[in-house]
């Protein structure tokens, strides 16, 4: 049997360093879409979820996300090589609409938006949920129109995984990078 040595150690230490890097960008993003989305009863922000694409397992929670929200991934040299990531998706039935990327009707619920309402007035023919134009009408969206793609192409989610990198990295530099 091979003797353990301190190389085993430190790229172990590297692969676990990876996961919770990983894991906390998920995190981030996570966050980040929920704050960055529509919030009428607050169902579609508490149902952001990730996945792990090798084992399957999947991490709930509710906003404000936790890194204990994220599943583990795997951290053997085998099961790291390959394709170790993690899927993030909204798991409410109306995420297409909410994601302005499906046209939908929405029907008043009866009770105020928790979110803030950026804007009101008529909703347009589209039924894209965002596309709400000026006039007297009492649409409102808590949301602006393609705030997901924008989100996603508009640099937010580097500067989560740029933020992800720099927590996990300041913890190891301080000595306190724990295992999760």
């Amino acid at each position: 049997m091979a003797k353990k040595t301190l190389k085993d150690d430190l790229v172990r230490d590297q692969r676990r360093a990876a996961n919770k890097t990983i894991r906390t960008v998920a995190r981030n993003v996570m966050n980040g879409l929920a704050e960055a989305g529509p919030e009428w009863s607050g169902d579609f922000k508490d149902s952001w979820a990730s996945y792990s694409a090798s084992s399957g397992e999947m991490g709930t929670g509710t906003y404000p996300y936790k890194l204990g929200d994220v599943p583990d991934l795997p951290v053997t040299a085998r099961e790291m090589a390959r394709k170790t990531r993690l899927i993030i998706e909204n798991t409410a039935p109306h995420a297409a609409i909410a994601l302005d990327l499906e046209p939908g009707e929405f029907v008043n619920p009866g009770f105020e938006p928790k979110g803030d309402v950026v804007s009101r007035g008529i909703r347009r023919d589209s039924g894209i949920r965002g596309d709400i134009g000026s006039g007297s009408g009492n649409n409102r969206s808590t949301a602006p129109l393609d705030w997901y793609t924008t989100y996603a192409r508009g640099g937010k989610i580097a500067k989560a995984v740029q933020k992800g990198i720099r927590v996990v990295t300041r913890e190891a530099n301080q000595g306190r990078f724990t295992e999760m």
